[in-house]
Protein backbone atom coordinates (compact mmCIF):
# COMPACT_ATOMS: atom_id res chain seq x y z
CA UNK A 1 0.00 0.00 0.00
CA UNK A 2 1.61 3.22 -1.21
CA UNK A 3 -0.29 5.24 1.40
CA UNK A 4 1.48 3.39 4.23
CA UNK A 5 4.92 4.07 2.74
CA UNK A 6 4.18 7.81 2.48
CA UNK A 7 3.12 8.28 6.11
CA UNK A 8 5.34 10.66 8.03
CA UNK A 9 6.54 10.76 11.64
CA UNK A 10 9.09 12.39 13.92
CA UNK A 11 12.20 10.22 14.30
CA UNK A 12 14.84 10.78 16.99
CA UNK A 13 17.46 8.32 15.79
CA UNK A 14 18.07 5.15 13.79
CA UNK A 15 20.55 2.76 15.39
CA UNK A 16 21.94 -0.08 13.29
CA UNK A 17 23.50 -3.32 14.55
CA UNK A 18 21.53 -3.38 17.83
CA UNK A 19 21.69 -6.62 19.82
CA UNK A 20 19.72 -5.67 22.95
CA UNK A 21 16.37 -4.71 21.43
CA UNK A 22 14.98 -8.09 20.46
CA UNK A 23 16.31 -11.28 18.86
CA UNK A 24 19.30 -11.25 16.54
CA UNK A 25 20.91 -8.24 14.91
CA UNK A 26 18.44 -5.40 14.58
CA UNK A 27 17.94 -1.83 13.46
CA UNK A 28 16.22 0.19 16.18
CA UNK A 29 14.17 3.21 15.15
CA UNK A 30 13.57 5.68 17.99
CA UNK A 31 10.50 7.88 17.67
CA UNK A 32 9.81 11.17 19.48
CA UNK A 33 7.18 11.51 22.19
CA UNK A 34 6.24 9.62 25.35
CA UNK A 35 3.15 9.83 27.62
CA UNK A 36 5.23 8.86 30.70
CA UNK A 37 7.78 10.93 32.60
CA UNK A 38 9.85 8.28 34.34
CA UNK A 39 12.33 9.92 36.70
CA UNK A 40 15.08 7.51 35.57
CA UNK A 41 14.47 7.89 31.82
CA UNK A 42 17.70 7.35 29.87
CA UNK A 43 16.37 8.92 26.65
CA UNK A 44 14.93 12.30 27.76
CA UNK A 45 15.42 13.68 24.25
CA UNK A 46 12.57 11.40 23.13
CA UNK A 47 10.01 12.62 25.70
CA UNK A 48 8.66 15.63 23.80
CA UNK A 49 7.05 14.78 20.48
CA UNK A 50 8.28 17.90 18.69
CA UNK A 51 11.90 18.44 17.57
CA UNK A 52 14.04 20.29 20.12
CA UNK A 53 17.55 21.62 20.63
CA UNK A 54 20.18 19.69 22.57
CA UNK A 55 23.89 20.33 23.07
CA UNK A 56 26.10 17.92 21.12
CA UNK A 57 28.18 15.74 23.45
CA UNK A 58 31.37 16.25 21.42
CA UNK A 59 31.20 19.83 20.19
CA UNK A 60 28.99 21.47 22.81
CA UNK A 61 27.03 23.15 20.02
CA UNK A 62 23.23 23.10 19.83
CA UNK A 63 21.78 20.53 17.44
CA UNK A 64 18.19 19.68 16.57
CA UNK A 65 16.95 16.36 17.90
CA UNK A 66 14.09 14.84 15.90
CA UNK A 67 13.27 15.13 12.24
CA UNK A 68 10.27 14.35 10.10
CA UNK A 69 10.72 11.31 7.89
CA UNK A 70 8.50 9.23 5.62
CA UNK A 71 8.10 5.48 6.12
CA UNK A 72 9.89 4.86 2.82
CA UNK A 73 12.89 6.95 3.97
CA UNK A 74 13.25 5.00 7.20
CA UNK A 75 12.83 1.71 5.38
CA UNK A 76 15.65 2.66 3.01
CA UNK A 77 17.97 2.61 6.04
CA UNK A 78 16.44 -0.49 7.64
CA UNK A 79 16.66 -2.72 4.56
CA UNK A 80 20.41 -2.12 4.18
CA UNK A 81 21.05 -4.74 6.84
CA UNK A 82 18.55 -7.36 5.75
CA UNK A 83 21.32 -9.96 5.17
CA UNK A 84 22.27 -9.56 8.85
CA UNK A 85 18.63 -9.97 9.91
CA UNK A 86 18.25 -13.09 7.82
CA UNK A 87 21.42 -14.61 9.23
CA UNK A 88 20.62 -13.90 12.89
CA UNK A 89 16.81 -13.97 13.05
CA UNK A 90 16.96 -10.20 13.59
CA UNK A 91 14.94 -7.38 12.11
CA UNK A 92 13.40 -3.98 12.84
CA UNK A 93 12.69 -2.76 16.37
CA UNK A 94 10.48 0.28 16.90
CA UNK A 95 11.21 2.18 20.10
CA UNK A 96 11.01 5.65 21.61
CA UNK A 97 9.95 7.56 23.46
CA UNK A 98 6.78 5.67 22.81
CA UNK A 99 5.96 4.59 19.27
CA UNK A 100 2.26 4.28 20.13
CA UNK A 101 2.09 8.11 20.30
CA UNK A 102 2.59 8.09 16.52
CA UNK A 103 0.25 5.21 15.64
CA UNK A 104 -0.30 5.90 11.95
CA UNK A 105 3.42 6.21 11.23
CA UNK A 106 4.28 3.20 13.41
CA UNK A 107 1.66 1.04 11.75
CA UNK A 108 2.92 2.05 8.31
CA UNK A 109 6.57 1.36 9.10
CA UNK A 110 5.89 -2.03 10.68
CA UNK A 111 3.60 -3.02 7.80
CA UNK A 112 6.19 -1.99 5.20
CA UNK A 113 8.91 -3.97 6.99
CA UNK A 114 6.76 -7.09 7.15
CA UNK A 115 5.97 -6.72 3.44
CA UNK A 116 9.71 -7.08 2.80
CA UNK A 117 10.06 -10.11 5.05
CA UNK A 118 11.67 -8.23 7.96
CA UNK A 119 10.84 -9.37 11.50
CA UNK A 120 9.14 -6.63 13.53
CA UNK A 121 9.48 -5.89 17.24
CA UNK A 122 7.88 -3.10 19.25
CA UNK A 123 9.29 -1.80 22.54
CA UNK A 124 6.46 -0.14 24.48
CA UNK A 125 5.46 1.24 27.85
CA UNK A 126 1.96 0.00 27.01
CA UNK A 127 0.16 3.22 27.97
CA UNK A 128 -2.44 3.98 25.28
CA UNK A 129 -6.07 3.44 24.34
CA UNK A 130 -6.02 -0.14 23.12
CA UNK A 131 -8.50 0.17 20.24
CA UNK A 132 -6.63 3.19 18.86
CA UNK A 133 -3.27 1.40 18.76
CA UNK A 134 -4.32 -2.18 18.00
CA UNK A 135 -3.41 -1.67 14.29
CA UNK A 136 0.17 -1.05 15.47
CA UNK A 137 0.25 -4.12 17.71
CA UNK A 138 -1.26 -6.20 14.91
CA UNK A 139 1.82 -5.60 12.73
CA UNK A 140 4.24 -6.83 15.43
CA UNK A 141 5.90 -10.24 15.43
CA UNK A 142 7.10 -9.58 18.98
CA UNK A 143 6.24 -7.03 21.67
CA UNK A 144 8.69 -6.07 24.43
CA UNK A 145 6.29 -4.75 27.05
CA UNK A 146 7.45 -2.73 30.07
CA UNK A 147 6.00 -3.43 33.50
CA UNK A 148 7.53 -0.98 35.94
CA UNK A 149 5.66 -1.99 39.08
CA UNK A 150 2.40 -2.97 40.72
CA UNK A 151 2.26 -0.25 43.39
CA UNK A 152 -0.26 2.37 42.24
CA UNK A 153 1.09 5.20 44.38
CA UNK A 154 4.75 4.69 43.46
CA UNK A 155 3.92 4.20 39.78
CA UNK A 156 2.02 7.49 39.64
CA UNK A 157 4.71 9.32 41.59
CA UNK A 158 7.62 8.07 39.49
CA UNK A 159 6.10 7.84 35.98
CA UNK A 160 3.18 10.28 36.09
CA UNK A 161 0.51 7.69 35.20
CA UNK A 162 -1.46 4.83 36.73
CA UNK A 163 -0.26 1.30 35.96
CA UNK A 164 -3.80 -0.02 35.51
CA UNK A 165 -4.30 0.89 31.80
CA UNK A 166 -0.87 -0.63 31.10
CA UNK A 167 -1.81 -3.90 32.77
CA UNK A 168 -5.16 -3.99 30.97
CA UNK A 169 -3.42 -3.59 27.61
CA UNK A 170 -0.99 -6.40 28.39
CA UNK A 171 -3.89 -8.71 29.19
CA UNK A 172 -5.67 -7.78 25.96
CA UNK A 173 -2.56 -8.47 23.88
CA UNK A 174 -2.11 -11.88 25.46
CA UNK A 175 -5.79 -12.68 24.96
CA UNK A 176 -5.31 -11.95 21.26
CA UNK A 177 -2.39 -14.37 21.10
CA UNK A 178 0.39 -11.85 20.51
CA UNK A 179 3.96 -12.84 21.37
CA UNK A 180 4.94 -10.75 24.39
CA UNK A 181 8.05 -10.58 26.58
CA UNK A 182 7.67 -8.50 29.73
CA UNK A 183 10.60 -6.24 30.54
CA UNK A 184 11.14 -4.84 34.03
CA UNK A 185 13.50 -1.89 34.54
CA UNK A 186 14.76 -2.42 38.09
CA UNK A 187 14.99 1.01 39.73
CA UNK A 188 16.32 1.97 43.19
CA UNK A 189 13.62 3.34 45.51
CA UNK A 190 10.97 2.13 43.07
CA UNK A 191 11.01 -1.66 42.64
CA UNK A 192 14.51 -2.92 43.54
CA UNK A 193 13.46 -5.40 46.20
CA UNK A 194 12.22 -8.99 46.32
CA UNK A 195 8.62 -8.14 47.26
CA UNK A 196 8.15 -5.64 44.43
CA UNK A 197 9.69 -7.94 41.83
CA UNK A 198 7.77 -10.95 43.13
CA UNK A 199 4.53 -8.99 42.71
CA UNK A 200 5.41 -8.33 39.07
CA UNK A 201 6.26 -11.99 38.47
CA UNK A 202 3.00 -13.10 40.09
CA UNK A 203 0.96 -10.72 37.96
CA UNK A 204 2.74 -11.33 34.65
CA UNK A 205 2.70 -15.12 34.99
CA UNK A 206 -1.00 -15.14 35.95
CA UNK A 207 -1.71 -13.02 32.86
CA UNK A 208 -0.05 -15.63 30.65
CA UNK A 209 3.47 -14.25 30.13
CA UNK A 210 6.15 -16.93 29.71
CA UNK A 211 9.30 -14.77 29.73
CA UNK A 212 10.29 -11.85 31.98
CA UNK A 213 13.48 -9.85 31.54
CA UNK A 214 14.96 -7.69 34.32
CA UNK A 215 17.05 -4.68 33.29
CA UNK A 216 19.34 -3.09 35.93
CA UNK A 217 19.09 0.69 36.29
CA UNK A 218 22.06 2.70 34.99
CA UNK A 219 22.89 6.40 34.77
CA UNK A 220 24.09 6.45 31.16
CA UNK A 221 21.43 9.01 30.21
CA UNK A 222 22.22 11.48 32.99
CA UNK A 223 24.43 13.74 30.86
CA UNK A 224 21.63 14.15 28.35
CA UNK A 225 19.59 16.12 30.88
CA UNK A 226 22.39 18.63 31.23
CA UNK A 227 22.61 18.98 27.47
CA UNK A 228 18.83 19.56 27.38
CA UNK A 229 19.12 22.09 30.25
CA UNK A 230 16.93 19.92 32.45
CA UNK A 231 17.33 18.57 35.97
CA UNK A 232 17.91 14.82 36.30
CA UNK A 233 15.23 13.60 38.78
CA UNK A 234 17.18 10.48 39.82
CA UNK A 235 20.46 12.32 40.50
CA UNK A 236 22.49 10.67 43.27
CA UNK A 237 20.73 7.31 43.04
CA UNK A 238 23.13 4.36 42.83
CA UNK A 239 23.17 2.09 39.80
CA UNK A 240 21.80 -1.44 40.18
CA UNK A 241 24.52 -4.06 40.18
CA UNK A 242 23.66 -6.90 37.80
CA UNK A 243 25.20 -9.50 40.11
CA UNK A 244 23.14 -8.28 43.07
CA UNK A 245 20.01 -8.22 40.92
CA UNK A 246 20.66 -11.80 39.82
CA UNK A 247 20.75 -12.86 43.47
CA UNK A 248 17.31 -11.27 44.05
CA UNK A 249 15.85 -12.79 40.88
CA UNK A 250 17.17 -16.23 41.83
CA UNK A 251 15.14 -15.99 45.04
CA UNK A 252 11.88 -15.24 43.24
CA UNK A 253 9.18 -17.89 43.00
CA UNK A 254 8.06 -18.44 39.41
CA UNK A 255 5.66 -21.05 38.01
CA UNK A 256 7.22 -23.88 36.04
CA UNK A 257 7.96 -22.83 32.48
CA UNK A 258 8.37 -19.10 33.25
CA UNK A 259 11.79 -17.77 32.21
CA UNK A 260 13.33 -15.09 34.44
CA UNK A 261 16.28 -13.38 32.74
CA UNK A 262 18.65 -10.66 33.95
CA UNK A 263 19.99 -8.58 31.06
Amino acid sequence: MTEFRERRGIVTDIQRYSIQDGPGIRTTVFLKGCPLRCGWCSNPETQKIEPEEMLDARTGKAVTVGREMAVCEVLDVVRRDKPFYDGSNGGLTLSGGEALLQPAFSEGLLWAAKEEGIHTTLMTCGYAKFDAVWPVFEQCDLILFDIKGMDEEKHRAHTGVSPLPIHENLEKLLAKGKAVIVRVPVIPDHNDNKDALQAIVNYASSAGVSSIEFLPYHRLGESKYQRLHRKYPWKGISQVNAADLSKIVNRLDAPKGIKLIVN
